[in-house]
This record gives structure tokens, sequence and C-alpha cells, in this order.
């Protein structure tokens, strides 16, 4: 089993399984690498791509929100895109009736098994955020999405909007994904980006992530170019799935409001991880970090306020020897740094752990 969530949401893992394009004579396209090793097979579908374009224009469309008890019992209410080669155009969505309770949907706009899917020009709305008990008896808050991807590969959001205020906390992020390959986002105002059960190369540009921010883990590169982020940290690795990204991060000609602009010390890529948990495979850190350009807006901070961090307190009890540990994390090589300016004027540190956790990460200035 794969991603083997831990914290309040924990459970036991997903089938490995992985999603690839291959050409007529049978060769893997190298843009959609296969990441995992398969010593058996259990089943394998194959979906021909699309050659004729089919596009999906316009539309205003209402959700009536239900008022089921709040239980993980996803809601399937929208449009879900299963062929290759779409284009959703010019596509307006509302929700109406929200109350103090609900079930979570699992997206108005749904792309599952397909590849080359480009969604622009539409208009989306978020979901109010509801509460529900979890497994282990806590109150745990439930994703409900109105944009989904799932198992799909080259999926392309431009020019994307939401209807309510990027940073209002009482909605859900708007966007969610699972087991994807080459996702973009150009243009788009967006409350979130959240790559969840992992994600092969992504790229922001061009866009605005509001509260949720940017969260992911996967492989390959994660390009974030002339982007806006008003999230807790400017890439949270999701702590829930190991904090893993095997590959490398290019943040360029960007700026960073933490936390919405509320008090708060900045803190570029967060993150745990305690190597106390199994969750399905090998845990990394981004092996290296480019920064080009990134304007870090920390005017609103705390008292005694020592400048912004590079990287979270992904262990406090870190020590020293991570291979001695039955689940190893392999952290960051390099960091690239240029081009860098905080509004406090304070300089940019490199973390908060107090075990020398990163004492061995380059720190290249250019």
């Amino acid at each position: 089993m794969r991603y083997i969530r831990y914290g309040v949401n924990a459970n036991e893992g997903a089938p490995q399984n992985d999603a690839f394009l291959v050409d007529p004579t049978g060769n893997i396209d190298p843009t959609t690498p296969i990441v995992w090793n398969f010593d058996t097979l259990t089943s394998i579908k194959a979906f021909p791509l699309d050659t004729r374009p089919l596009t999906l224009r316009g539309g205003h469309f209402v959700t009536i929100a239900n008022a089921a008890e709040s239980r993980y019992n996803y809601y399937g209410r929208g449009i879900k895109i299963s062929r290759s080669n779409v284009v959703i155009t010019d596509l307006y969505h509302d929700i109406e009736g929200e109350g103090d309770h609900g079930a979570p949907y699992s997206g108005f706009i749904t792309v599952n098994q397909c590849a080359n899917v480009t969604v622009k020009d539409c208009t989306l709305t978020p979901h109010k955020t509801y509460r529900t008990t979890g497994d282990n008896g806590a109150t745990i808050t439930m994703g409900s999405y109105d944009l989904l991807a799932t198992q799909a590969i080259n999926i392309v959001y431009i020019n994307c909007r939401q209807t309510k205020d990027i940073n209002d906390n009482k909605y859900w992020g708007i966007f969610g994904s699972n087991f994807c390959k080459n996702l973009t986002f150009d243009n788009c105002c967006l409350s979130r980006f959240d790559a969840h059960m992992g994600v092969v190369n992504a790229t922001l540009r061009n866009s605005t992530l509001g509260h949720m921010g940017i969260n992911a883990i996967g492989f390959g590169t994660f390009l974030v170019e002339n982007c806006t982020v008003y999230g807790r940290n400017f890439i949270n690795l999701r702590s829930d799935y190991g904090s893993t990204w095997r590959g490398e991060f290019i943040i360029k000609n960007s700026r960073f409001i933490p936390a919405g602009g509320a008090a708060a010390t900045p803190v570029l890529f967060g993150g745990q991880n305690l190597s106390n948990h199994d969750f399905g495979y090998t845990c990394y850190m981004p092996e290296v970090i480019t920064i080009d350009g990134l304007l870090i807006d920390d005017t609103n901070h705390p008292a005694n306020y020592n400048g912004p961090a590079i990287f979270a307190d992904f262990n406090p009890n870190w020590n020293n020897n991570p291979n001695q540990t039955q689940y190893p994390y392999h952290l960051t090589g390099k960091v690239v740094l240029k081009n860098i300016t905080t509004q406090s004027g304070k300089k940019l540190r490199l973390t908060d752990n107090q075990h020398h956790m990163f004492k061995n990460v380059e720190l290249a200035y250019e």
C-alpha cells in the first residue's frame, strides 16, 4: 500500500497505481514517467486518446446544497470528464442554500482517468467547511471540492476564478487532486492548489492562491512563477503524507503574504516528518530548491521577530542520524537564493529547528 495517511485522518493507504501515456509503438512518454516499481501486476487498463477535440462551452449551473448529515459521504453533482482531449470554457457554477451542516462534494468539474484536458475562463464556487467526528473521536474538518482531478495527465486550468473571497476561511480550498501528472494553473485566482496523493510535475504561473495556499507531495519539478500566495507557508509539503517531494522546486518572481496578512512568522517550506510512521514509501525533501525573485511581505509580524525562515521545524526530535531510524527522511541538499526581498528588511533564516536538522544544506547566494 502507498499513501498511508498519518494524523487525525489516518487510513490504511491506497493500492499502488500509476498512470502514463504510451505512443502507438509502445514507448512511454518521458513527461509521464512510471514512478513505482511493480513486482506484480493485478490489472492494467488502456484508454485510447481521442484525437478530435471536444469543447463544452458556456452554461450557468446552480447547486442547491444538500443538508445531509456531515459525514464522509461525498456527493457527486456536476460534470465528470473521462474523455481525453477536452476543453471546458466559459462555465459558471454557483451554490445556494448552504446551512450549518451538510455532506461534502467530490467536485463540480471532475477530471478522471484521461489526458489533455483544459478548463479555462470558468468561474467556480468553493464549498462551506463542515466538521465531523473522525475515527479517533476527534472533531475534524471535511474537504469539499469544486475542482477535482484523479489519475489524470496534462490537465491545465487557465483564467479560472471563484465567486467567494480566496482568503475567506469559512470555505474549503476549491481544488484537489490525486495521482496526477503535469498539472498547470495559469492566470488563476483560487483559494488552493492541492496535490493530495501525489503529483508528478506541477506548474503554477501568473496566479494567486488564497488562504489554503499551495499544498503538495510528489515527484519531479514543481515550478511557481509570477504568483502571489496568501497561505500560512509559501509551500506546504503535506505532513499527513510524509512531507515528501522527490525532485526539485523552482520559485521565480513571486510574492508571499503569509496568513493572508495576519501577524505571522513567514515560512517558505512548511511540513513535518517525525520519522515514526510508514507512509508506504521512503520520504524525501526536495533535493534542490531554487528561488530567483521572491518578495516576502512580513510587514505584520509578531513581537521578537527574527525574520522569515526557509524551512519549518520539520522534526523537533531530530537525532542528527536519520539513517538509524526505521523510517528515514532524506533532506534537501541545496538551496539557491537570488533576489530575495523582505518588507521588514530582515534576512531570510534557515530554520527554527534546534537540532541542526538542516546543517548540511548548502546555501548558494547568487
